[in-house]
Formats: structure tokens, sequence, C-alpha cells
């Protein structure tokens, strides 16, 4: 539900008000996700939420393994692009000298 939640959240935030063919700097996504506090709020109900829906109901294996294969195309794609700022920022800042 989180990474799922954070595709839809950088779609509402950032390219629902963007004229097609436009492209966002780094420096968005990552104001956006991981220096935002409500970000970090909505993963953290999204885990607590999950841990309740656990708790109290315990479905048939399948559906959890439904559930993990269908998150973990969302996931890659956030982990995969918070490497990339982490490497172009690694690169910004050997190339500027700092």
């Amino acid at each position: 539900m989180a990474s799922f939640g954070t595709l839809a959240y950088l779609y509402l935030a950032i390219y629902r008000k963007l004229p097609p063919n436009t492209m966002v700097g780094t420096s968005v996504f990552a104001a956006s996700m991981t220096h935002n506090v409500f970000w970090w709020l909505g993963i953290t109900a999204c885990f607590g939420i999950a841990f309740m829906i656990l708790k109290a109901w315990s479905p048939r294996p399948i559906l959890w393994v439904a559930l993990i294969v269908t998150e973990l195309f969302p996931v890659g794609l956030v982990a995969m692009f918070l490497m990339l700022v982490a490497r172009s920022r690694e690169v910004i800042d050997r190339m500027s000298g700092r």
C-alpha cells in the first residue's frame, strides 16, 4: 500500500498540473518524498494500518503472496529512483568540487 500511495501522491502533487512532455528535476522528487513530513506520516500510517489488519484478520497464504508480488513493482521503481537521485548527487558534488 505504501508504494502505490507514493506513486499516487507523486502523480497528484506533481504530474497532474504539468503540461505534457515536461521534465521534472530530481530535487522535486526528493522534496516531495524523503524531505516531506507528510510522506513519512503517510508511510507510517500505511504500516500501522497493515499491522492492525494483520492482527485482526488472518487470510489464506495465497493472498499474502499476491500482495507481495503486486507490491514489488512500485517498490522497485521508488527504490531505483532514490538510488539514481543519490548517485546523481554524488556525481554533481564531484563535478562541482565539493
